[in-house]
């Protein structure tokens, strides 16, 4: 980034006038004596202007504006985790005297030598979570900064700051992610609701099933989801378990010659109307055939559940 185009040597002719000037471009005429005058906005130096001011060089500035970029990653205050500043700078060049007397026109050089010390350093007192903050900072910066006031010093003006700062790459890759694991969090856990839904679904229709005896269709309505399975197989076990344990007690009760007749056919009665699947025949008074009848029938069930 220079502003300094060229550099010529004057010569003085009674027959050319010296150069006019324009909005772009500037002429800053320098005599031995080292005084600088410039000549700007469509302007030009008389034959006798310059025959008088003895100027011996002539400098060609550019006045039009030249943006300086500044696009690094520096270290925040959040250990381990850095700032990406992408800066725009938008300069140009308003008193071309003073960008020759102080040699200024490699302004890239001047900004190389002040800028990343800068921003460096003030990133230090930001965490990562504060990049506006820090953004804002910067913008304010180019009002007071010491760096302004050398570009002031060398004739030349900021017209305009533009600041991105955002995490470093390193630390969005991380951000995502932990945003990638909440996010599939969040759909395994709608995912799970649903299933729980549509499982309370197939579970009222399978209760109403197992109510009815009819394990069949519960088996089929569990085989549509896992939890309903579960729950139709815990619901079988249980119905199942209970049964034998009832039928247990009925075989051990028609075996038992310490109770008699009566007493046993008055038990026998209880367990029927409890339970009316069981397989007893109360109408025969007969103590043999109720021995061995209920026995036959018992274990032609048992074995059916099984």
């Amino acid at each position: 980034m220079n502003f300094i185009e060229d550099i010529k040597d004057v010569k003085f002719s009674f027959l050319e006038k010296p150069p006019a000037s324009s909005m772009s471009y500037a002429f800053v005429y320098v005599n031995n004596d080292n005084e600088h005058f410039a000549v700007k906005n469509g302007e030009r130096l008389t034959r006798s202007e310059l025959r008088i001011g003895k100027y011996k060089r002539v400098y060609t500035v550019n006045m039009q504006q030249q943006t300086f970029t500044y696009n690094e990653e520096v270290p925040s205050a959040t250990r381990g985790r850095s700032f990406s500043v992408n800066l725009s700078i938008d300069i140009a060049v308003e008193h071309p005297e003073l960008l020759v007397q102080q040699n200024a026109g490699e302004i890239g050089q001047i900004f190389n030598n002040h800028l990343p010390f800068w921003v460096e350093s003030e990133a230090r007192f930001y965490p990562i979570e504060e990049e506006l903050s820090f953004a804002r900072h910067i913008e304010e910066f180019f009002q007071t900064s010491r760096l302004v006031k050398v570009l002031r010093e060398a004739g030349i003006v900021v017209r305009n700051v533009r600041v991105l700062t955002r995490q470093g790459i390193r630390d969005q890759y991380h951000d995502e992610a932990i945003a990638d694991l909440d996010r599939n969090a969040e759909i395994s856990a709608y995912q799970e609701a649903l299933d729980l839904e549509e499982a309370r679904r197939i579970s009222a229709s399978i209760k109403e099933a197992l109510q009815a005896g009819d394990f069949i269709t519960a088996g089929k309505l569990g085989e549509k989801n896992e939890m309903a399975k579960r729950l139709v197989d815990s619901e079988f076990n249980q119905n199942r378990a209970f049964k034998y344990e009832v039928n247990k007690q009925l075989l051990n009760l028609i075996n038992d010659h310490s109770i008699d007749q009566f007493e046993a056919e008055q038990r026998l009665a209880k367990l029927k109307k409890l339970f009316p699947y069981l397989p007893v025949n109360l109408e025969n008074s007969n103590r043999k055939k109720q021995i061995d009848s209920p026995r036959k029938e018992l274990q032609s069930y048992l074995n059916k559940g099984d």
